[in-house]
């Protein structure tokens, strides 16, 4: 019966060490097939966006021939299943592309901006059917979407090579995606710039489906560690940082990874009462990172339960049959768990065609012997997606970043949607496209008024003017922009109803990195950020849609027509603020 022990407590340390190894062998090779399906993707994206290009720059197709270029555009839409959007931008404002949407096809055409007048827009939709597609319906309107302010049109407009960058309004509203664009010359002068867009929400749905996601949790990270798709779902089309994500133990375990350790291998680490291997693989694309999680019980949980049957047997059968140790043992321990420590040598080999189930009279050991099997079959699935020999460690080239900022005068701008919240709960989802349509519009205004969007707040918009760039009359522009915003959104019914509202000042404020050394943001923050955010509020106690303090009135002049409201008491501050209304 010694002896017996003695082979069980080797056979489990050997159990242990070699099921690790292949464990953790077959989640890096199972992460790196995942890594060449997203390589795969975005490769296809950049082959699209090249043949484009190559037709247009070899003449083999014109960007003026419209019924050439929709069909060449719906053709590749159809060869990429997880392209979104294929595109085209001219110089001169307008903007062509084809987009896959509900199971069909839309061509939208957005024409070139007109002083004082939207852009034209045409939709055709198009059903896809065996074979062909078919016409259904065409739809014709304005748009405010400007392709020369967004970020595709801008990097691709800069770079020699293609260039990869993220969107989150495209030309039919709020759509994040990332998108490969790339510049377009026809005999030596700039015709556009091409675009191939891959939303993130057809990536997270791809990581959703594969067999990895089932065990852990997949991520797909920016340069900035924020989550372009993940296998998790958040009922959300935003992407978010990994911290916001909902703690869970693989989330955690993440987490843990990727920011206590700074540059990263595969590891193991403990989380909650199960080990958990991590790993960070980084992609040839915009520097981003693919993050996966994955428990040890994911492969192992059958063997692990038998394994603690089968020592909690041995030791039962060690109390109740010492008179017949050493006989008992031989026969029914020492061999079969000899023969079963031979089998999980072939694991250790990788030989899982090798291995037989091997039947024996302890139905435990019998259990262990099946469970060994069946686990030599699931892992033999997982082998096919790369050689089994192939473990490397995975390499995390993130940059550490550094908070910090400086003080400089800005004008700071809130603007708000009245009325949003009473919309929400009366409309539900289908408020989506109101807010959509005002978020469109105020971030095409303040970019064409050469601002910055800082961040979206619910329904409002926060915009700073002269920062990081210097901008000399950056109240003027955010005023302008302003009035811009509100005689571009409808009005509302009701007479008298606001359409916006909106609190502008300028002052000094400290502007760059600011945070923790775990996360930063670039913004601005101080008294003029506040007190910009409150004139919203006096906006509405004065019945008027666009405030702002006397700093800012003063830097604009006889620019644009302002009317002095009078004092007003802002929350947060003991003193009066003189206020005017602009336009």
């Amino acid at each position: 019966m010694s002896t017996a022990l003695f082979v069980h407590l080797l056979w489990r340390q050997a159990a242990a060490r070699n099921v690790d190894t292949i464990v953790a062998t077959l989640e890096v090779s199972s992460v790196a097939a995942v890594r060449r399906d997203l390589e795969s993707t975005f490769a296809g994206a950049e082959a699209t966006t090249e043949i484009v290009r190559s037709m247009l720059f070899q003449g083999a197709l014109s960007a003026e021939e419209e019924a050439r270029r929709e069909h060449v555009f719906l053709s590749l839409l159809r060869s990429e299943h997880r392209v979104g959007w294929i595109g085209f931008g001219f110089p001169d404002g307008r903007f062509f592309g084809a987009r896959s949407h509900d199971g069909g096809v839309e061509m939208i055409e957005i024409g070139t901006a007109r002083s004082g007048l939207p852009r034209s827009l045409r939709r055709d939709l198009y059903r896809i059917v065996p074979g062909d597609v078919m016409f259904v319906r065409r739809q014709k309107g304005e748009s405010a979407y400007v392709s020369e302010g967004s970020p595709w049109y801008r990097h691709g407009l800069a770079a020699k090579q293609t260039s990869w960058s993220m969107a989150d309004i495209l030309p039919a509203g709020f759509e994040p995606s990332v998108v490969v664009s790339r510049r377009v010359e026809v005999y030596g002068e700039f015709a556009g710039v091409v675009m191939v867009a891959v939303p993130l929400e057809r990536l997270s749905a791809d990581l959703q489906r594969l067999s990895l996601a089932q065990m852990g949790e997949v991520f797909l990270l920016g340069s900035d560690d924020t989550v372009l798709a993940s296998s998790v779902p958040t009922g959300t089309l935003r992407a978010s940082r990994l911290r916001d994500y909902p703690p869970g133990q693989l989330t955690s375990a993440v987490i843990a990874s990727l920011f206590d350790h700074g540059q990263m291998a595969f590891r193991t680490i403990t989380a909650g009462s199960s080990p958990v291997h991590v790993s960070a693989m980084p992609l040839p694309f915009g520097k981003w990172r693919l993050a996966t999680a994955i428990p040890r019980s994911a492969f192992t949980a059958e063997i692990d339960r038998s394994t603690r049957v089968v020592f909690a047997t041995v030791i039962a059968l060690s109390l109740t049959a010492a008179a017949s140790a050493a006989v008992f043992a031989n026969l029914l321990f020492s061999r079969p768990v000899a023969v079963l420590v031979e089998e999980l040598r072939k694991v250790e080999r990788f030989a899982f065609e090798r291995i037989r189930h091997r039947p024996t009279f302890l139905a435990e050991l019998n259990d262990l012997s099946l469970a060994l099997r069946n686990m030599a079959a699931g892992l033999s699935a997982f082998s096919r997606y790369m050689p089994l020999d192939i473990v490397r460690p995975l390499v995390d080239g993130g940059l550490e970043p550094r908070p910090g900022g400086t003080w400089r005068e800005v004008t700071v701008m809130f603007a708000d949607l009245p009325g949003f919240t009473e919309l929400a709960q009366r409309l539900g989802p289908d408020v989506e496209p109101y807010l959509t349509q005002f978020l469109t519009i105020a971030t095409e205004a303040v970019h064409r008024e050469g601002g910055i969007v800082d961040k979206f707040i619910g329904d409002a918009v926060m915009a700073i003017w002269n920062a990081p760039g210097e901008v000399p009359d950056h109240a003027l522009r955010a005023c302008r922009a302003a009035v811009a915003i509100r005689e571009r959104l409808p009005r509302p019914e009701g007479d008298g109803a606001p359409r916006v509202r909106i609190g502008i000042h300028t002052g000094v404020a400290l502007i760059g990195n600011i945070g923790s050394a775990e996360r930063l943001s670039y913004t601005a923050i101080g008294d003029t950020v506040n007190l910009a955010s409150r004139l919203v509020a006096t906006a509405k106690e004065f019945g008027t849609e666009i405030v702002a303090s006397a700093a800012t009135a003063e830097r604009i002049g006889s620019s644009l027509p302002t009317h002095l409201l009078g004092n007003a008491k802002v929350r947060g501050r003991n003193d009066v603020v003189v206020v005017f209304e602009v336009g």
